[in-house]
């Protein structure tokens, strides 16, 4: 399959999973269990405890992020720290994400003290969130696209609010396991898919300027691995996400709740279902795995009731041409 292609059900299949995943972000289960049930199509919004007040088939800051950085790298020919920053605060002026709370209070401060003139490489040293992973799909994209280092792609996505070796490791990981999947799409085994997450892990620590007292996605990882979780049902498999793994916004939550979910089943569609009953940052567990799974799995299809409203209401195509 071409690089378009791929690119193009990728950002489909990210699409989906964020905006059906938003309706029951920062809910807990219960709350999702009362209000929705099991989930197998796109949530009533007007059920949202969180998002009540946005449209239906709205995605939210994790896809608006990476289409509107991946379109500024492909019109640079780079990906550098300048032009992430430049983008990032157009994106927050152009969609009102500080209005619409889709970006961070540490986030928002380091873009800010960028732009009056803070050094770039000190604005992102506290944002240990998973809004770097969140986005480092664009960085891959982007190197593939245009033929740039990996690596650099991703410090350069990442150096303004996300400097750090909890928030690198986990985008590392991801975007090393999103570069294999790509490389072998239809054709990743998920043995494989984690030993490339976990030399993600790795290099991510050995970029940061120092190695934060923290969880590291690289034991979380090892321990899942060790599991025999495909096993489970699936309400021991999602209470073990929300209460042991966490499904809250620490990278090495939100990454670990990813990768679980891709050892639990090679369905994106179920991926998807499934992390919206998790609880916590289900909008961004949703993207990152049921994309990912979308790239392994070239066999699976999104619901057409579904993508068709999400893809056209959001203009997703109209970004990636």
């Amino acid at each position: 399959m071409s690089t378009s292609r791929l690119l193009s059900r990728y950002y489909s299949f990210f699409a989906c999973g964020d905006a059906v995943g938003k309706a029951t972000e920062f809910m807990t289960p219960q709350d999702i269990s009362e209000r929705f049930g099991h989930i197998r199509t796109m949530p009533d919004i007007s059920k949202s405890i969180t998002h009540g007040d946005l449209p239906q088939y709205a995605v939210t800051d994790d896809t608006e992020q990476n289409l509107w950085l991946l379109r500024r790298y492909l019109e640079d020919r780079d990906v550098t720290v300048e032009n992430t920053v430049d983008e990032l605060l157009k994106w927050i002026d152009g969609t009102g994400a500080v209005e619409k709370h889709y970006i961070g209070p540490s986030s928002l401060k380091a873009l800010q003290g960028i732009k009056n003139g803070e050094d770039p490489s000190i604005a992102g040293i506290n944002g240990t969130t998973c809004g770097g992973i969140m986005r480092v799909p664009a960085a891959v994209f982007a190197s593939r696209i245009l033929n740039k280092d990996l690596d650099r792609c991703i410090c350069n996505a990442l150096m303004c609010t996300h400097n750090n070796s909890i928030a690198l490791e986990s985008a590392f990981a991801y975007a090393y396991a999103l570069s294999y999947a790509l490389d072998n799409a239809g054709n990743c085994t998920t043995d494989a898919l984690l030993s490339k997450a976990l030399e993600g892990c790795t290099k991510g620590m050995a970029k940061a300027p120092w190695i934060s007292a923290g969880a590291t996605l690289e034991q979380r990882l090892q321990h899942i691995r060790s599991l025999n979780i495909a096993s489970w049902k699936e309400d021991r498999f999602k209470a073990f996400l929300y209460g042991v793994l966490g499904t809250g916004l620490p990278s090495y939550e939100t990454s670990s709740s990813v990768f679980a979910l891709l050892i639990y089943t090679d369905d994106p569609v179920r991926t998807m279902f499934l992390a919206s009953e998790l609880g916590g940052d289900t909008d961004t567990i949703g993207a990152l795995a049921c994309s990912l799974s979308g790239i392994r799995n070239l066999e699976a299809s999104l619901p057409e009731d579904i993508e068709k409203p999400v893809l056209e209401y959001n203009r997703i195509m109209e970004y990636l041409r």
